[in-house]
């Protein structure tokens, strides 16, 4: 985890992290452990897609993507980051490793 990234969930088998990257875009860094014998992976978000981000969440347009996520942990969990956004039709993209 950088320093500039926060805990966003935490179970016995898998931690994600979140925050920006170099570009600005939103950055979910996780690693599972009790899924396909482990693994990490990354779901980005680019900020062309946080007004989209935020609508979803019924925010202010002002907002701070990374707080407002984390305020929302547990109902973006409930479907996996990924799939989450799938289902609002944000543009996102994933990389596992």
């Amino acid at each position: 985890m950088s320093a500039d990234e926060r805990r966003f969930w935490r179970t016995d088998t898998c931690s994600v992290w979140v925050g920006y990257d170099d570009d600005g875009a939103l950055v979910f860094t996780g690693e599972d452990s009790g899924h396909l014998d482990g693994y990490e992976y990354e779901v980005t978000v680019g900020a062309d897609q946080f007004d989209e981000l935020r609508r979803a969440l019924g925010a202010d347009p002002a907002a701070d993507v990374v707080d407002l996520v984390c305020r929302h942990a547990e109902e973006i969990m409930a479907r996996g980051e990924r799939t989450w956004l799938h289902d609002r039709g944000i543009e996102r993209g994933f990389r596992s490793y």
